[in-house]
């Protein structure tokens, strides 16, 4: 059962004009200094405390610059609204799956008083916080969890999520392996929520159309050696390949150049997508990738790389997720405000009302100005509209399909958008 979601009256105070201080992120997750990546501001009214569990380290450590800069960026721009909230964050690392620096950067947040955490980015290091984190009260929020194991949870309505279910990736990925006329394919994906999770919805959605799923492979993300595996896969002749991993990937990728496999041939996920840049061996030219949310709009890169940039950390190389972490602060702040309060409970009981029914709005800014004027908003962010179930989930998102070029530069070529119930 998850926890009820009721709409509080809302809560009405003008702050003066809050200045940021932002610092770039380090892989310190026991300080509240700014050693540890922690930003925020200065201002009357609500005082919201954030914390972030986001790859620095690990084996989804490219997520992890685009998703802290898109909360950096929420939090510079709930400050500079000043309307009646102040927010800071402290960002920490979650490594991954290997390490235990997720519980240890879990428990330095939760001491540390926060009311929300963005993330984690895998759905396997959320599994073995997600417990210990709403157990405390404390709300979290993931912008990149995908698993469709979240979705009926037992976590008293303190998990949320503003990527979609795997479901839904499944559904357009074989989709789109359908539509490029394959009709003999191979599955090759990580042993864990995230890769059993998505290569299953894919194998129904393969299946429901007749479509031969040839080789189903999974495989050990911690091993340094996947010729076995690959061995398996292309043992079945397949006219399209799906890998489903982090990473390790990128020797997947290899053995598969290795073994002559023609990459046009070749499909991966969000997990994967990015991790080849221009420049880097194997070239992977014609693979396609499908990433949960909408393209990063022209605008909002530009914000993230100028923020990035003041803050002396490199450009970004990659916007996933970015859209989805902005959203998830930005809804935090927003039940706080609409709700009067800024712990833990006030906001799990104000997030599904803010994101749903109410007049639309698309900024914080304007968002909170309706909440202070007792209008019942309906948040529609840069992910999409975002309307959360009773389950936490969204239940209407876009999924990007990407497509690599000669030299392993990559380009956004469609955006697929679906339901979920």
């Amino acid at each position: 059962m998850r926890g009820t979601r009721a709409t509080f009256l809302s809560y009405c105070a003008v702050g003066a004009a809050a200045a940021l201080a932002l610092s770039a992120c380090s892989g310190g997750s026991d300080s509240a200094s700014g050693a540890s990546g922690e930003s925020g501001a200065a201002g009357d009214g609500l005082d919201l405390k954030v914390g972030s569990i986001l790859p620095q380290t690990g084996s989804l450590a490219t997520l992890g610059p685009p998703e802290i800069a898109g909360v950096d960026l929420a939090i510079k721009d709930i400050n500079d609204a000043a309307a009646g909230l102040t927010a800071t964050v402290t960002h920490t690392d979650s490594g991954d799956t290997t390490t235990n620096i997720a519980t240890q950067s879990a428990t330095s947040l939760i001491s540390q008083g926060v009311s929300g955490i963005v993330g984690a980015a895998s759905s396997g290091v959320s599994m073995t916080i997600i417990d210990q984190i709403t157990s405390a009260g404390v709300v979290q929020i993931s912008p990149a969890n995908t698993s469709p194991d979240f979705t009926d949870y037992d976590d008293n309505g303190f998990f949320w999520r503003t990527a979609p279910s795997d479901v839904l990736q499944g559904q357009i990925l074989g989709n789109k392996i359908i539509e490029d006329g394959k009709t003999n394919v191979a599955i090759l994906y990580m042993n864990d929520p995230y890769g059993i999770g998505l290569a299953d919805n894919l194998k129904k959605t393969l299946d429901a159309a007749g479509v031969t799923v040839a080789a189903d492979v999974t495989y050990d993300p911690a091993a340094s050696n996947f010729t076995s595996e690959i061995g398996q896969v292309l043992g079945s002749d397949p006219d399209a390949l799906v890998v489903i991993g982090f990473e390790e990937s990128k020797v997947i990728f290899s053995n598969i150049a290795t073994a002559g496999y023609d990459f046009a041939n070749v499909y991966g996920t969000d997990g994967n997508y990015g991790l080849m840049q221009p420049g880097d061996q194997p070239d992977i030219a014609g693979a396609q990738f499908t990433v949960p949310g909408v393209k990063a709009p022209e605008d909002f890169q530009a914000q993230l790389q100028e923020l990035v940039k003041s803050q002396g950390s490199p450009e970004l190389t990659t916007f996933s997720y970015a859209a989805e972490s902005y959203d998830a602060t930005v809804l935090l702040a927003l039940a706080a405000l609409q709700g009067g309060a800024t712990d833990g409970a006030t906001i799990r009981d104000n997030l599904q009302s803010v994101s749903e029914d109410g007049t639309k709005c698309t900024t914080y800014a304007d968002c909170a100005d309706l909440i202070a004027a007792g209008t019942d908003i309906d948040y529609d962010g840069l992910s999409g509209p975002i309307t959360f179930s009773d389950k936490g989930d969204v239940t209407e998102a876009t999924i990007s399909i990407f497509k690599y070029s000669t030299g392993n530069e990559s380009e956004w070529v469609d955006g697929v958008t679906g339901k979920l119930s």
